[in-house]
């Protein structure tokens, strides 16, 4: 869906059997107009928490912002970080309480943690829907998804995850015109969060 709102774009999320991996486009576009070329949405939330969210910039930073600021009063209560499950609960929670004048937002939201790597795939409206394999959302979904069914294997390495990943959002580029400019791609394991530099998405995708 394209809409004023700049709803474009597409996200993609890999569960690996030694971590996650995530990728993402950079347009940002509004009907027929691209608004800008670096529109961020690849984000860390704790130490070894990330979410990959296509939707309006506003409500993505809005939502972004108050799930860091959960995960820092839990670490600050608990002396210990919030675990993935929990943290998308309450982004589901978050965005079902505004079901009514909703976050124009989608994606996925991931981490490692005591349960091994999770993946939850999160809608405008407070659904949450935990995936064993991977997630997309965003205009070029669908086209994502052809690439992640036909190319994932059972058991595969975050090495692999990550080229997957970012595979199938330079596919998403390629056919969906809202869906376009930079891969963005970073991984989390059992070392934490890390977005992987340019040239790094680059020789993912040669």
């Amino acid at each position: 869906m394209v809409t004023m709102y700049g709803f474009t774009g597409t996200v993609v999320g890999v569960r690996c059997k030694d971590g996650i991996a995530l990728a993402s486009d950079t347009r940002g576009a509004a009907y027929y107009l691209v608004l800008s070329k670096r529109v961020r949405k690849i984000f860390q939330l704790e130490e070894r928490i990330g979410a990959a969210i296509s939707g309006s910039s506003g409500d993505v930073q809005s939502l972004m912002n108050l799930l860091k600021t959960e995960a820092n009063l839990y670490r600050l209560n608990h002396d210990r970080p919030i675990s993935t499950k929990s943290l998308a609960q309450i982004a589901a929670n978050l965005l079902h309480n505004r079901r009514m004048f909703p976050y124009i937002v989608a994606g996925i939201l991931s981490g490692v943690d005591g349960d091994g790597p999770r993946l939850f795939f999160l809608d405008p409206i407070g659904g949450k829907i935990e995936e064993e394999k991977f997630a997309s959302a965003g205009t070029g979904s669908t086209i994502a998804y052809g690439v992640l069914e036909q190319n994932y294997r059972d058991d595969m390495k975050l090495s692999d995850g990550l080229k997957l990943a970012a595979q199938s959002i330079r596919t998403a580029i390629e056919r969906d015109a809202a869906t376009g400019d930079k891969v963005v791609v970073a991984t989390i394991d059992e070392k934490g969060y890390r977005e992987l530099s340019e040239e790094e998405a680059e020789n993912l995708i040669k």
